[in-house]
Order: C-alpha cells, then sequence, then structure tokens
C-alpha cells in the first residue's frame, strides 16, 4: 500500500512541472531526449513510465502475443514512405479507418487522388466525402509533416 502513496505522490507531482522540468524528468525515465513535444503528451509519457517502474510492464508472454497480433496485421506493417513523398509518389496507397471501416485512397496522376473509383483533387475533397465535413486532408491521412 505504500507504494501506491509513493506513486500518487509522483504523478501528482508530475501535473505541477513547467516543460523544463519535465525534459529533465523524462531524460531521468527512458535515457534520451523526448524531442519535441507538448506538455500534455510529455506528462502522460511521464505518468506511463512511473506507474509501469511502480506497477510493472507487460510481461514477456503478454509482449509476444502482442507482437504476434501485429506481425499478422496488415496496417502494421505498411510500407512507410517520407510524409512529404508519400502524397506525390503516383501509385502510393493511404489508408484511414474511419468508423470502424478502412478507406483506400490511392495517389494519381497530376496530383489527383483516387477513392472509390472517383477522381478528388485533394486529399482534404476525399476526407470530406468520407466523414461528410471539412478536414485537412493530410491530417486526416496521416501524411502531414
Amino acid at each position: 500500500m505504500q507504494n501506491d502513496a509513493v506513486l500518487r505522490h509522483q504523478i501528482d507531482a508530475v501535473r505541477f512541472k513547467d516543460m523544463e522540468e519535465l525534459r529533465e524528468q523524462f531524460q531521468a525515465l527512458y535515457g534520451f531526449d523526448c524531442g519535441d513535444t507538448t506538455t500534455r503528451h510529455l506528462r502522460k509519457r511521464i505518468i506511463y513510465r512511473l506507474q509501469e517502474l511502480c506497477l510493472g510492464g507487460v510481461d514477456s508472454v503478454d509482449m509476444a502475443i502482442l507482437e504476434d497480433i501485429a506481425d499478422k496485421d496488415p496496417l502494421a506493417n505498411l510500407k512507410v514512405v517520407a510524409a512529404k513523398r508519400a502524397t506525390k509518389v503516383i501509385g502510393t496507397k493511404l489508408y484511414r479507418i474511419w468508423k470502424g471501416k478502412q478507406h483506400e485512397v490511392i495517389v494519381g496522376k497530376e496530383g489527383k487522388y483516387i477513392y472509390n473509383g472517383e477522381v478528388f483533387k485533394s486529399l482534404s475533397g476525399v476526407a470530406r466525402r468520407i466523414t461528410g465535413v471539412k478536414w485537412n486532408g493530410k491530417t486526416f491521412f496521416g501524411v502531414k509533416n
């Protein structure tokens, strides 16, 4: 029970740290710099690590199961193309799961995009067709730098 109190105290302390203090704690916990991120994201990563150290992480059996699942998942094993190039290389396929359905867009000629046999001038147009609302297409498909 004492470990729970110590963990709770450490988590509470994280919530009041500024960005510089968070960066230092991240470095101490992970052994590398956090890179460019937000304070909210950094706090989450630090709190996760504190919980992992105090309560234990994923054991080797569970990790093997998760890796096996990921190995069989085609979306977890896509070839990564640099984001800047992904939207320009003809034939590149972009995927997005929206409301449980996988959507595929193919980069066509002359900067066009093909979705369900329909040609679009922009990824934003495709995103709007899928969602019904205005979106930044590159953000929607995860290729925005």
